[in-house]
């Protein structure tokens, strides 16, 4: 039998972080809303509190968290973020800053981890194109090997953080082309690109929604970086970017779960005090069902998203599980947990009636703040893709 129940210490993080968030994002999330941008007092919290960059180790000034751990983290910021702005740096950061962590050079990792755990700088993901997204293959960004590193051009889009990287300092993991004259994924590597004014042209995106998050695209042009910011090995980042990918998924997952169990609540609440015909919405029975159905479904996937953390665990640092199975797990997790999600918002905006339509109801910015995650870190076809290719056979597909 799986046991991935949580630790005394898990609940008391739990609690704590609950606490914070109660205290110090709900109250601020119509701020954040109307300037566009997370404050600086969630921000500088949120590093007080050691929420960034949660897996680093100790040996350089971090916690050294475990996935669940962190997946709690995910969760109750989720539950207080409707926009879901905040949860998206957290993952963000915390996902690819633990593959830096596992895969970066030493002289990388002591450079740069001691500031992203006291939330000094940032890492961020940076493998997107104008011209593919999940497709890695088709990149036309190139690293070209010199005598003391690797230069980089090429172009990166849809890139979250940028703002925050560039106004606060840290870098992107990103994956380039060091090898041309191989096809496919093969000889592609990943680097670890830092933040700089001179070769990036940056270039702003207003989102759907995620009002208090920064996304933007950039044209690399001509950017040295030295041969220790190789993270792995050179023509084999093909192969460990989808962990970073994997951790960034599994959190979504509790993440989305989080959201639409808060937005449901919230929706019960007002049927309870909204009167139509004489009684509360909460006495019709269709609605009393939809409330039933979409608890049943939010409250599974976020057992799933725990339940892929662990596996991940697992897999990370106890050598069970293979890569593919992690995959599989965490597929199912983020495609259920997404879709089910924006379902339970999109009704809990429904029972808020006309009130739910307006730009002053949290069902309205937590609709357009989930539907990103159908996209983001491997869209729901993606997905789909690695579940039917695990189910089935690599072979038959």
């Amino acid at each position: 039998m799986l046991d991935y129940t949580f630790t005394e210490e898990q609940n008391i993080l739990r609690q704590a972080v609950r606490e914070f968030a109660e205290r110090e994002i709900k109250p601020k999330i119509r701020e954040m809303i109307k300037a566009r941008r997370i404050p600086d007092s969630i921000m500088k919290g949120m590093a007080k509190q050691g929420l960034f960059g949660m897996a680093v180790p100790e040996k350089y000034g971090g916690p050294g968290y475990d996935p669940i751990s962190i997946g709690i983290v995910a969760e109750e910021i989720g539950r207080a973020d409707p926009t879901v702005s905040i949860p998206v740096l957290f993952l963000v950061d915390n996902a690819w800053s633990y593959l830096l962590s596992k895969y970066g050079k030493e002289s990388l990792k002591q450079e740069y981890l001691p500031d992203v755990a006291k939330g000094k700088k940032f890492i961020g993901i940076a493998s997107t194109e104008p011209n593919f997204g999940s497709d890695v293959a088709s990149m036309t960004t190139v690293a070209k090997k010199t005598g003391n590193g690797y230069v980089i051009n090429g172009e990166k889009s849809y890139i979250s953080m940028v703002r925050d990287i560039k106004e606060n300092g840290g870098g992107f993991v990103t994956v380039a082309k060091t090898d041309q004259s191989k096809q496919g994924t093969r000889g592609t590597s990943l680097l670890f690109m830092p933040y700089s004014e001179k070769h990036l042209d940056v270039t702003y995106l207003e989102e759907m929604g995620r009002e208090g998050s920064s996304w933007g695209a950039f044209r690399i042009n001509d950017l040295e970086i030295p041969s220790d910011y190789l993270i792995g090995k050179e023509n084999e980042g093909f192969k460990i970017i989808h962990e970073g990918f994997e951790f960034a998924r599994a959190l979504i997952s509790v993440i989305s779960a989080g959201a639409a169990l808060e937005s449901i609540g919230r929706g019960v609440d007002y049927m309870k005090q909204r009167v139509a015909f004489g009684k509360p919405l909460t006495k019709f029975q269709g609605l009393q069902f939809q409330v039933a159905e979409h608890t049943a479904k939010m409250e599974t996937a976020l057992d799933m998203g725990y339940r892929a953390l662990w596996i991940y665990d697992q897999e990370q640092n106890h050598g069970k599980y293979t890569r593919m199975q992690v995959s599989k797990e965490i597929a199912k997790a983020k495609l259920l947990s997404t879709t089910w999600a924006f379902d339970a918002i999109n009704d809990s905006l429904q029972w808020h009636g006309a009130f739910g339509y307006s730009k002053e109801c949290p069902e309205e910015w937590a609709l357009r703040g989930i539907r990103s995650f159908q996209l983001a870190e491997g869209s729901r076809e993606i997905m789909k893709q690695i579940i039917a290719r695990e189910t089935i056979g690599k072979e038959f597909i």
